[in-house]
């Protein structure tokens, strides 16, 4: 019975675990700028090989697709596996089809677009539009974005490429409509395409900016580049995990629409937690002045200023932040990620030999390629199941969604982009017992170009160590989401059985989680809220570390409150179209937990308030079971 039982919740017993954050705002796309309903423009184009594209309103194709896209747009690289399928799919009647991409980066050279052809492997032609005169032309409001002419040069259809992607910051595991290829084949067989225009998700498209007046309000040396060197650089630099980087005017001039765009969605910087100024250790969020500042500019001539003004440029550790780490533990093998496809989430098993049990302090993680590299959560596992899991799989590690398909013994923590590590405090530490196995399980989001990846963390042992920092969690199976059901709420408590230090609040749901607060109710009466995620996104999952650890009395009652959305209006949705939706381990599932990393003064209290959190899950466990649950 107590095996089947631990065997059936698989990330609950996450001892200190590192399961992440958020989800952004709903909010539509602008309308495109003009409905633009035919192409009458003539030119002469090369492409990105040399060769020479006549361009002109009719055409001996029956359809012509133009794409603007680019080497930087998280979501333009994303679908360049998909047009290489569809040109592969269409070159076998090349007469009725061609593809074409339009750069639409017009500060890149020839040779710099040629580069990432190649990087990417893109097999079209991309047409080289230095000028933007086939962007004047056609009018794009977004990257990517694709028109669809008839031989006529009329304007069939424009917009996205699939629906995997309604929102931006959201996406489908897998599309449910394929757009384009739809409207092609209604064009080819002389029908006209039902929804001509389909909102685009993406980048916006965005001209070069003018050359600066002398005099301007504001100049991006004294007041863009602090916001983007205190906030951004970290990740936007070169060998970092943002897609590009923010280190120069001209790499925040030709993007500072979209800057103040994803500034002022709460999509960037990566933080989902309600913003309340010092409550979280690393809060990675703008104040309201600097969100005004970043989208003005972008509205002005975006003015360079006075080379006196520019801050000096920050310095980052070369290797490790906290020196050389106590243990450093490494992939086993190279993992092969494709170009593209759903996101992965691969558990690697990584064998270690330590004398003896240890606290871990903090940790830091190292992607091996931070192109592909999403989040990462360190587990361990004291059963072997994972190196039974492993065995079973021809590729390094194997795949799971959301837990990592055992019950963890416990875990030492995790990365996010941005995370910088950070010891826990009065010689605490996450237990890190000899005989364990170290399971990381990595969150890869494929990048449009097939690379490798060989990930490896530095683990930080406790010099004095006091006390032992573990888990406490809250949970709910009685998750029962009707189809169509937008704003389906679910509660779940848990009543402390002595007094604790909290250290760490780690929400978690799965795709149809909108939302999640979690409060603590004291014996007096009154409260105290402990989190609020208004905009939950499982893509960017965090642990938010108190960065002022307080105290809650026994009988302190936490109580959780979250929302879901099961209808065909959330982008994330798995199931198309919606479907009933109850507890589970699957992506077509749902979860509600909350963890809290605590400490307790009394080390003999450890097995005990962790025993009786067990013992809670049990029990939920099992009157869900009784009902009928898996």
């Amino acid at each position: 019975m107590e095996s089947s039982l631990v065997k059936s919740y698989i990330p609950l017993l996450v001892v200190g675990l590192f399961v992440l954050t958020g989800q952004p705002v709903a909010q539509a796309e602008e309308a495109p700028a003009q409905q633009v309903s035919a192409f009458t423009a003539n030119l002469t184009r090369q492409d990105h090989t040399g060769a020479v594209h006549e361009l002109a309103p009719n055409s001996r194709k029956e359809v012509r697709v133009f794409v603007f896209m680019t080497g930087e747009c998280p979501v333009s690289k994303s679908y360049f596996p998909v047009l290489n399928d569809l040109y592969a799919k269409w070159g076998k009647n090349k007469e009725a089809v061609q593809l074409l991409g339009i750069w639409a980066d017009v500060t890149q050279s020839p040779q710099q677009v040629a580069k990432y052809a190649q990087e990417y492997e893109i097999a079209f032609p991309i047409l080289l539009d230095r000028d933007a005169s086939l962007g004047k032309a056609l009018q794009p409001t977004n990257i990517p974005e694709v028109f669809v002419l008839n031989h006529e040069g009329l304007v069939a259809y424009h917009g996205r490429i699939d629906d995997r992607y309604l929102q931006l910051g959201r996406s489908k595991p897998e599309p449910t409509e394929n757009t384009l290829e739809l409207a092609v084949a209604s064009v080819i067989s002389a029908s006209i395409v039902a929804i001509p225009y389909q909102q685009p998700i993406g980048c916006y498209y965005e001209l070069p900016p003018t050359p600066s007046p002398s005099e301007a309000k504001l100049t991006f040396n004294r007041d863009i580049s602090p916001i983007l060197n205190a906030n951004c650089v970290v990740c936007h630099r070169a060998g970092e995990v943002g897609p590009f980087p923010l280190t120069t005017y001209m790499d925040a001039a030709k993007r500072a629409r979209q800057i103040g765009r994803v500034v002022d969605l709460k999509l960037m910087p990566p933080w989902k937690a309600a913003q309340t100024h010092g409550e979280f250790e690393g809060q990675r969020t703008l104040t309201d002045r600097e969100i005004e500042t970043l989208k003005a500019w972008a509205k002005t001539e975006r003015a360079e200023g006075d080379p006196a003004d520019l801050p000096p440029k920050p310095t980052f550790a070369s290797d490790w932040h906290l020196g050389p780490p106590d243990l450093i533990l490494e992939m086993e093998a190279d993992f092969e990620v494709p170009a593209g496809g759903p996101d992965i989430f691969q558990n690697f098993v990584v064998p270690y030999d330590i004398p003896e049990d240890k606290l871990v302090a903090t940790v830091e993680f190292k992607p091996g390629d931070a192109s592909v590299v999403h989040h990462s959560i360190l587990y361990l596992d004291s059963s072997g199941r994972a190196r039974q899991r492993d065995a079973k799989t021809p590729e390094p590690g194997y795949s799971t969604f959301g837990g990592p398909g055992f019950v963890p013994s416990g875990s030492i923590g995790g990365w996010s982009p941005g995370k910088t590590p950070r010891p826990l405090p009065d010689g605490l530490g996450r237990k890190m017992g000899k005989n364990d196995d170290l399971v990381m399980q990595i969150h890869y989001h494929p990048s449009g170009k097939a690379t490798k990846d060989r990930s490896k963390v530095g683990i930080y042992f406790v010099d004095k160590p006091k006390n032992e920092a573990f888990a406490v969690w809250t949970s709910s199976f009685e998750l029962d989401i009707p189809p169509g059901e937008s704003n389906y709420v679910a509660k779940a408590t848990y009543k402390l059985p002595t007094q604790l230090t909290m250290l760490s609040c780690i929400p978690h749901m799965h795709l149809l989680g909108q939302e999640m607060t979690v409060t603590a109710k004291l014996p007096d009466g009154s409260t105290k809220q402990l989190i609020h995620v208004p905009q939950w996104d499982f893509n960017w999952q965090d642990e938010y570390m108190y960065s002022d650890p307080f105290t809650l009395p026994a009988g302190t009652v936490l109580n959780v409150v979250a929302r879901y959305d099961n209808s065909s209006e959330n982008p994330s949705n798995p199931s198309f179209p919606p479907e009933r939706v109850t507890f589970g381990e699957q992506t077509t599932d749902e979860m509600l937990y909350c963890f809290f990393l605590v400490a307790v003064d009394d080390p003999k209290l450890v097995p005990v308030v962790a025993g009786d959190a067990l013992t809670h899950e049990a029990i939920r466990r099992a009157a869900f079971r009784l009902k009928g649950g898996r």
